[in-house]
């Protein structure tokens, strides 16, 4: 296969990160070579670690039925196979969430699908994903184009049900079948609930998933899809077809799954206007043809609230076709050049900067700290160096003088770490106040009393209600949480301004924990349950079969918010005093060095050049040190252009397979 820009650029990301990686495994040699180690810095350096190794790069994309949207997939990833590889037709061709990626583990092609009578139990797709034996293995021949395809198809299987049945599994809607003029006895669903592709694509084998996923229904009856896949995502691809514009169908799903998450700044969403062909007429020229996708272009940016740039024409069987018979001028006219570009600039730029900020959070603070305790202990050497050399020549009473001065700011510095242990207390009290705050006991026993009471709700709207009221409280616990963390971060920032103000330490900033992402998840998930309190679906279904879903795909995620709130908040607590603690062990061991020097100096005069090549060879050997940890901070925050090239000429392909 011809290498294609989004490769390229993908593999110099790849390249960034493995860059990156290689630094952070150098920082923690260093930690333990100059005693700064300790089992917090290896717990945050190991967490980094497997966090960059397991990466990947995933792009959703999310349509109404009908748009094209596994054409277009089909067009800008696997046109090489000079054929469909994915179901592309009329009709619905996606019925369930799919994902495409290739399993390093495994190192095999192959298809696993989800039947979709898991709905009935009560457990996530997450945990699902672990248990091999759930899900439907077929081996997929990456060597024959004609059997991939042949495989592939049955991710778009359905079969027949009993309305019953479907009611059960939360798949019937009757707004769906108002043209009926009674309730029909069977409808056809979904075979499969999700969809595993493991595909050996260069881009898939570098580190890029795909998540292809069904219709507004199946949106609102997954809600892992939408409380969960999309928003790990680092980019959604919403399409439409520009020869309807934006349906009410398209408007809700934007409202309802997409838009929330376009306001978070490490998502990046693009609008793809497929199917520009059906504009193209041979009765207009060239620029009328042109004004016209440019108007439907304007006008969807407008419905949607979004800018003009983030609109994409394109003709995604048009550039498929380019592809597969190396038409360059039917490519250039499909757009697809365009939108490949931006997912191979755009994309990866903020997948960088999600890394960059991650990493600048955790390890990039660490070295911050690293780099404030060297820079101190450079300080007073500093000024050991500059006090020795002033004392040559002089008497044994300046000498003295200036010992017993030092006595005295070292009792005044040991009754201030004394200082720092009360200090320490008050916070211990404090970080009580916080997990009392998000105390996992109360939040369980809240789950527990909501699922009751919605068991022993006669009515559809006492069931709401309970709904409704689980997450008055959740939400309210989680501002307590907002409150108390606010208070402790007050206390650790005066903490580490006394001495900062009093001793002059090197100003470091604490890490400081921030409740704010876990507030946003409640909210997001929040609105996903209201959405599923107020949904049609939600009103037919089976009282049991809401509970289960409610419980299992929204309520098991809040507890989930709270678990993490709490993990981080207990590594924090037991982290955010350590570089000071550091600093001041520091400060107080070279205090002790600089009496003991003038001690010395005050016994024998030849004892002070001596000292002073000492505190010399120190000096070089700390600014070596402060120059190596500058060295790792700034490749940890390298954000080198990933590609800098001119973007290629519109890949063709050049042979078919088989």
């Amino acid at each position: 296969m011809e290498t294609t820009q989004f490769q390229q650029q993908l593999h110099a990301y790849k390249l960034w990160k493995a860059d990156i990686i290689q630094t952070i495994e150098e920082y923690g040699p260093w930690l333990k070579e100059h005693d700064m180690y300790s089992p917090e810095a290896e717990r945050r350096i190991n967490h980094t670690l497997d966090s960059l190794r397991s990466d990947r790069l995933t792009i959703a994309f999310v349509a109404e039925f009908s748009r094209g949207k596994t054409e277009l997939i089909n067009a800008i990833f696997f046109a090489d196979y000079g054929r469909r590889l994915l179901p592309s037709g009329a009709g619905r061709t996606t019925m369930c969430p799919s994902e495409l990626f290739y399993d390093d583990l495994r190192n095999e092609a192959y298809v696993r699908l989800l039947p979709i009578e898991t709905r009935l139990q009560e457990t996530t797709l997450n945990e699902l994903k672990k248990s091999e034996k759930r899900w439907v293995h077929y081996p997929l021949d990456a060597n024959s184009a004609k059997n991939m395809e042949k495989t592939l198809q049955e991710v778009g299987n359905t079969k027949r049900v009993t309305i019953e049945t479907a009611q059960q599994l939360g798949l019937y809607n009757a707004q769906l079948h108002e043209h009926h003029d009674r309730k029909p006895s069977h409808i056809d669903i979904p075979k499969w609930r999700h969809a595993l592709i493991s595909f050996p694509h260069p881009l898939l084998k570098q580190g890029l998933t795909i998540l292809d996923t069904p219709g507004l229904n199946a949106l609102g009856s997954e809600p892992e899809l939408t409380l969960s896949m999309l928003p790990s995502a680092q980019a959604i691809l919403f399409v439409l077809a520009a020869d309807t514009g934006v349906t009410q169908s398209d408007m809700e799903m934007w409202k309802n799954h997409i838009k929330g998450f376009h306001k978070n700044h490490q998502q990046g969403v693009v609008v793809a206007l497929n199917k520009i062909d059906n504009l193209w007429d041979e009765l207009k020229d060239e620029e009328s043809i042109a004004a016209i996708i440019h108007e439907q272009c304007h006008s969807t940016a407008e419905i949607l609230g979004v800018k003009d740039q983030t609109i994409f024409p394109v003709s995604a069987k048009s550039g498929l076709i380019a592809k597969i018979r190396q038409d360059e001028s039917l490519l250039e006219k499909s757009a697809l050049p365009q939108l490949e570009e931006y997912l191979s600039k755009d994309v990866l730029g903020i997948k960088q900067q999600i890394i960059l900020d991650t990493v600048g959070a955790d390890v990039g603070q660490m070295l911050e700290s690293s780099r404030g305790i060297i820079s101190g202990s450079l300080n007073d050497l500093k000024k050991q160096l500059e006090e020795l050399e002033d004392l040559s020549g002089k008497s044994d009473e300046v000498i003295n003088s200036l010992m017993e001065k030092t006595r005295i700011e070292q009792s005044q510095y040991l009754r201030d770490v004394d200082g720092f242990q009360t200090s320490r207390k008050r916070l211990k009290v404090q970080a009580k106040e916080l997990r009392r705050a998000i105390n996992l006991n109360d939040i369980n026993a809240l789950i527990v009393e909501s699922r009751h009471a919605m068991s022993d709700s006669w009515t559809t709207l006492g069931l709401k209600s309970v709904m409704r009221h689980l997450f008055e409280e959740l939400r309210s616990d989680m501002q307590s949480v907002v409150t108390q963390s606010e208070q402790t971060r007050k206390l650790v920032r005066g903490i580490y301004q006394k001495f900062q103000n009093e001793h002059g330490f090197t100003v470091i900033q604490p890490k400081m924990f921030s409740v704010m992402k876990y507030r946003v998840e409640l909210e997001l998930l929040h609105q996903e349950a209201e959405l599923f309190r107020n949904s049609p679906i939600t009103a037919m279904m089976e009282q049991s079969f809401v509970i289960k879903r409610f419980f299992t795909l929204i309520v098991n995620r809040a507890n989930d918010i709270f678990h993490r709130a709490s993990e981080e908040i207990d590594l924090w607590l037991g982290s955010t005093l350590e570089p000071l603690v550091l600093q001041i062990k520091n400060h107080k061991n070279l205090m002790e060095k600089r009496l003991a020097n003038l001690q010395k100096i005050g016994q024998s005069r030849s004892a002070l050049q001596n000292r002073v090549g000492d505190l010399q060879d120190q000096y070089t050997e700390l600014a070596q040190q402060l120059t190596s940890l500058r060295n790792m901070y700034n490749k940890l925050n390298n954000s080198r252009p990933l590609f800098e090239k001119e973007r290629p000429k519109p890949r063709l392909v050049h042979q078919k397979r088989a």
